[in-house]
């Protein structure tokens, strides 16, 4: 196993995602559209966990495919954070306050992912061989 930037970018998807999750289970449904957050929050939760674990065993993925799953990464995560901090940031009711912190926050780290998903994009682009 080689320590690169692509593990630790992995590391750090992975990571931000599971801290969404955690928020998403401690307040509740942040979202009234659940399908795309629970989606994305899952979904990209088990593919970041699976390359991890590849890159851990030197598998090798084919580039093309892993910027692909890093650009719908991108996409889907700007745009649930995007749907969480706009069904949140207008809510001014002081019995959910706990529940907006936690829905901004996971709207917040939603957008963060996105992020450091296009850097992972833009990484992998950038290399000339196969990455594992």
């Amino acid at each position: 196993m080689e320590f690169n930037n692509r593990l630790l970018l992995k590391i750090i998807e992975l990571g931000i995602a599971i801290a969404c999750i955690v928020l998403w289970e401690t307040s509740g449904a942040l979202s009234s559209r659940p399908l795309i957050v629970c989606g994305t929050l899952g979904g990209f939760t088990i593919i970041c966990g699976v390359l991890l674990i590849g890159h851990i065993l030197n598998s090798i993925v084919e580039k093309r495919l892993n910027a692909l799953i890093s650009i719908l990464g991108c996409v889907l995560f700007v745009i649930s954070g995007a749907l969480i901090i706009d069904e949140w940031h207008d809510n001014s009711n002081f019995l959910f306050k706990d529940r907006k912190r936690n829905a901004l926050a996971a709207g917040s780290l939603m957008i963060i992912n996105g992020a450091v998903f296009l850097l992972d994009t833009l990484s992998i682009c950038r290399t000339r061989r196969e990455v594992p």
